[in-house]
């Protein structure tokens, strides 16, 4: 079991929704592929420089190690902690 550090988007807005559902999602909405179809990180970062062409590399880069674990180690019945910035 793994311990996950999750934000509900920039200013909180998906707090709700993900209390209430008992579940956490990707809210990014440019990125609209199926992480789970994606078999490495390479191919991550291709489709985010593709989606976000105003960002430099070393900011992909460093989306890509936030997201790829959320998709790909994360497991159902992980813990997540899930500061609230609507408190």
């Amino acid at each position: 079991m793994s311990i996950w550090l999750i934000r509900a988007g920039q200013h909180g807005e998906y707090e709700s929704k993900f209390q209430q559902e008992g579940r956490v999602y990707v809210t990014w909405d440019l990125l609209n592929v199926n992480l789970a179809n994606l078999s490495d990180r390479s191919q991550l970062n291709a489709a985010m420089t593709e989606r976000y062409t105003d960002r430099k590399p070393k900011t992909i880069q460093n989306w890509v190690s936030q997201v790829w674990p959320f998709a790909h180690a994360m497991q159902k019945g992980d813990l997540v902690v899930m500061p609230l910035k609507s408190q």
